[in-house]
Parts: structure tokens; C-alpha cells; sequence
């Protein structure tokens, strides 16, 4: 199921479907209507999600509290994908992006993550110790797993596995700002994807361009 809903998301995202205001509201009366079909409020669902945005989430959240068996695996994806909308929006740039996925199992999604320290420096040792320890307890308290953890100089690259309906915009706010309380080391801007492995190549890009944003000495 995952693998479809994903497939006819990047289909629709591909072909720039974006609902207006008033689409919103007819979308709405769709998924609430009890003599639809579940293919029907399935496509409202995605068209609702792609949107992304405050209401449509809230739309989605309302439409889970009775959302029967038959849907709300499908509804758990949607307001997954709506949440990460919003949160790219709260950005300078789009950080998250949901359009395929890197698969899951058991009810999980899998995500890979990128983060660096604030000004490119090396980590300290402590910094990869409390980094490491942080990160396998909230994942794992969230009911997740951290897969593979690879720490390289300045950045680290994470593959885990979250419920559907994971809060990531909180995981991510509060983690980093847990471990700049032990010095402010982590930067506040990071990548997290579904949609494709990121390798040390990309992160010396994304290195490469942070940098140059803010005017800071290049690193290999």
C-alpha cells in the first residue's frame, strides 16, 4: 500500500496538482460523504495531502478520528505527507521532501536524515557521543529504529524507521535543541528524505553550498 500511495503522490505532484481554497472545502465534503467510495476519498486523500497545508492537515486529522479500518492506513499516509508540507513551508528552503519512499515495514517509514554542525567545524567527541545516545533513545521511545548511524567529520547521515504518524517537525526541533545545550554545535538546518539514499557525495554538496550561504571556509 505504501508503494502505491507514493506512486500516484509523485504522479500527482509531477503533473502540479494543487487544490485552491474552495477546492479544499469540496474536497472535504467528498471525505466526510458516507456513500463515496473508498477509491474516491483515497484520491481526495492524496490531492488533500500534496496541498499541504494548515487546514487540509486539519481536514485529514478530523477525517482519522472515524476513519474505518479499510482506510486509515491510506489516511495515515496522507497526514504524514501533509505534515512534512508544512513543515517545508516553515523553511528558507524545502528540507523534507515526500514523494516516493525508501520503503518501511511493520507500519514504519524509512527516512534518511543529513545534519551538520553549525559552522562547519569538526565534532567533538562528546558532541558524537550525545548525538548518538540521543537519537537511539527518541527513536526508540517513539516506537522506531535507527538503522545505521554514519558520523563523518562535520555531518551525519542516519537511515531509520518511524511510525506512519511520526511527528517529525518535534523530533528534529527537539532534538537539536537538546544537544546545543551542551555548546551550540548543531546547525539548524538538515535534510531528511523518502525519496532517495543520500551518500557522502551529496552531503559535500549540501556542505559545499551551506558554506557559501554563510560566507564560511569551505571543508572536505
Amino acid at each position: 500500500m505504501q508503494a502505491s500511495y507514493f506512486r500516484l503522490s509523485a504522479e500527482m505532484r509531477r503533473r502540479g496538482i494543487q487544490l485552491s481554497e474552495n477546492e479544499v472545502q469540496d474536497a472535504e465534503q467528498l471525505l466526510f460523504d458516507p456513500v463515496l467510495s473508498d477509491d474516491i476519498k483515497k484520491m481526495t486523500l492524496l490531492r488533500l495531502a500534496i496541498t499541504g497545508n494548515i487546514t487540509v492537515f486539519r481536514i485529514i486529522e478530523r477525517y482519522l478520528e472515524s476513519a474505518p479500518d479499510s482506510m486509515r492506513p491510506w489516511a495515515l499516509m496522507a497526514q504524514l505527507e501533509a505534515r512534512i508540507g508544512i513543515l517545508s513551508d516553515l523553511v528558507d528552503e524545502k528540507q523534507l521532501v515526500i514523494t516516493s519512499g525508501l520503503g518501511g515495514h511493520d507500519g514504519m517509514m524509512r527516512f534518511m536524515a543529513f545534519l551538520h554542525t553549525d559552522k562547519l567545524q569538526d565534532f567533538e567527541h562528546y558532541q558524537e557521543e550525545l548525538i548518538e545516545k540521543e537519537l537511539l533513545y527518541r527513536i526508540g521511545k517513539a516506537s522506531g529504529e535507527v538503522e545505521r548511524l554514519e558520523m563523518h567529520n562535520n555531518y551525519l547521515l542516519l537511515t531509520f524507521l518511524v511510525p506512519i504518524n511520526y511527528d517529525l517537525r518535534n523530533f528534529f526541533s527537539s532534538f537539536i535543541a537538546e544537544c546545543n545545550q551542551f555548546g551550540h554545535f548543531l546547525s539548524t538546518t538538515f535534510i531528511i528524505t523518502n525519496t532517495q539514499l543520500l551518500t557522502p557525495q551529496g552531503a559535500q554538496v549540501a556542505l559545499k553550498k551551506y558554506a557559501e550561504e554563510n560566507d564560511l571556509p569551505a571543508t572536505n
